[in-house]
Formats: structure tokens, C-alpha cells, sequence
């Protein structure tokens, strides 16, 4: 999963079109205009967290994210001016925005705060719903693994064949997940996208297998189907492929599942 890092401060001095007390649609439009010349769609920023600064009430801290970017950006502004990263005293000359950001660092952490927390939440409350949708609609599309621990967790692991870093979770921590957990629910997830074109063959090839063999080894055959010298996936039952396909693609357009690897618990808790 994404996590915030530390504030990413880009771009200079910016001015925008009365921002103060602007709802949220005119603000993500003068926000596109600033990083992207109005290019960027505004269902694609998020206003995360937004407060006022005590000690200057004429002026705003906001924080959001822009699709695609774990790090989210910090903006500061009023009705007239909009500043990115960049703030000058007009006498001197001298960039007086690193001062401003310590002079008012805990209204910002403030916010910050409110990031994480609404991040989180948001998190927690799509995992749940799909864990809701694997478990009825879409249950098919999955495997377990029985755990080595009874008293662990049921843990939810969505995987890409064609992901390395779920190859790297695969190699590494898989193991340590299924000796601490009651069960791991593997989703081997279509995600067709330049670099991954066969993603959906060897998902639906993983899922046959496991299907066909109740007593495989499925961490053998998940190795197997991230193995890119492997060919063998493409010996997949054409008509079990395209249904499987249409499941997975049907479960990506719901918009829960922002990566891979995605793992977490039955209460919807990311782990690791």
C-alpha cells in the first residue's frame, strides 16, 4: 500500500483567480492550472486535508494528492495568490517560505495528521468492501493457503504475475505471512498494462492449476507464473482465461485496489 512521505514542495510562485472560499471543484481547476497548465483532470486531485494558519488569517494551508503521486503537496494561499514551494519578501529579495513552513510547522503536522488519519479510514473501509465482493461475487478468482498458525489472521494477498515487487513479497515475506496466519487468500489479479500483457493468462493459468489440483503447491505455482522464462502459462484453457478475465477486470473497474502487492487483514487492516 501507499504510504505519505515527507511534504514534496515543488514549483514557484503561482497566482490563481479568487481561491479563498472557492468550493472544492474551482479549487482542483486553479490547482490543475498551476502544475499542469489546467491538463490534469480534477477527478485526479484530492483535497486531503485544508485549515487556516492562526497567525495569518488571511491565509490558508491545504494538502492534497494528485493520481498517481504517493507524495502528497502542500500549497498555501489566499484570495489572490496561491504559493508552491517558493515565497519572497519584496524588499530583500530573500525566499522567505522555509521560515514560513517552521514558523508554522504545527498547523501543518496538524494537517498532515489529518492525511494519515483520513487515508487510513479510507483504506480500512475499501478493503473491507472488498473483502465483502472476493468473498461473494468474485470468490472464484482466489485461492488459499492454509496458515501454520490457527489463532493467526486470515490474510488477503492481491498479486500480479508480472509485478516485481510481488515477486519480491513472494520470495521473502509470503513465507513468514503464512507460518504467523490462520489462512492467506491469494488473488491473482489481471492487470493489463504495458509491461504486464500477460498478466491475465498467468493469473487465469495459477487460478486453473490450483483448481485442478487441490494438492499442488501453490507457492511452487506462484513462483512458476511470475517466472518470466516460463512460457508454460500460456497452455490455459481459452474459454476458463476469458471468464476469469472478465471477473478480474470487473473487480479492477470498482477502483478498490490502488497496487500490488495489497495485503491485508480480515478487519481490513493493511500489514505486512
Amino acid at each position: 500500500m501507499k504510504k505519505f512521505g515527507i511534504i514534496s514542495l515543488v514549483f514557484g510562485f503561482m497566482v490563481a483567480s479568487s481561491l479563498f472560499g472557492a468550493n472544492q471543484d474551482k479549487l482542483k481547476q486553479d490547482i490543475s492550472r498551476i502544475f499542469t497548465g489546467g491538463k490534469l483532470n480534477k477527478s485526479d486531485i484530492g483535497i486531503i486535508a485544508e485549515d487556516s494558519i492562526a497567525d495569518l488569517k488571511d491565509l490558508h494551508v491545504m494538502i492534497g494528492t494528485i493520481k498517481g503521486n504517493p507524495k502528497p503537496f502542500l500549497i498555501v494561499y489566499n484570495k489572490d495568490t496561491v504559493i508552491v514551494g517558493s515565497m519572497k519578501d519584496r524588499k530583500s529579495g530573500k525566499d522567505i517560505f522555509a521560515s514560513f513552513i517552521k514558523k508554522n510547522k504545527a498547523t501543518i503536522q496538524k494537517a498532515l495528521k489529518k492525511i494519515k488519519k483520513s487515508a487510513k479510514n479510507k483504506e480500512i473501509k475499501n478493503n473491507k468492501k472488498l473483502i465483502s465482493l472476493l468473498d461473494g461475487d468474485f470468490k472464484d478468482i482466489m485461492f488459499k493457503i492454509k496458515g501454520d498458525n490457527p489463532k493467526g489472521k486470515t490474510v488477503y494477498l492481491i498479486t500480479d504475475p508480472n509485478c516485481p515487487y510481488c515477486q519480491q513479497y513472494e520470495k521473502t515475506q509470503l513465507i513468514k505471512t503464512i507460518k504467523n496466519s490462520k489462512e492467506v487468500i491469494v488473488v491473482p489479479l489481471c492487470l493489463n498494462i504495458p509491461g504486464h500483457e500477460t498478466s491475465p493468462l498467468r493469473a487465469s493459468w495459477l487460478l486453473e492449476k490450483v483448481k485442478n489440483d487441490q494438492k499442488a503447491n501453490k507457492l511452487s505455482l506462484m513462483h512458476k507464473a511470475s517466472n518470466s522464462n516460463d512460457n508454460t502459462y500460456k497452455k490455459v484453457d481459452k474459454k476458463f482465461a476469458k471468464a476469469k478475465i472478465a471477473q478480474m477486470k470487473k473487480l479492477l473497474s470498482l477502483g478498490l485496489i490502488e497496487g500490488t502487492p495489497t495485503i491485508f487483514d480480515q478487519n481490513g487492516i493493511p500489514t505486512r
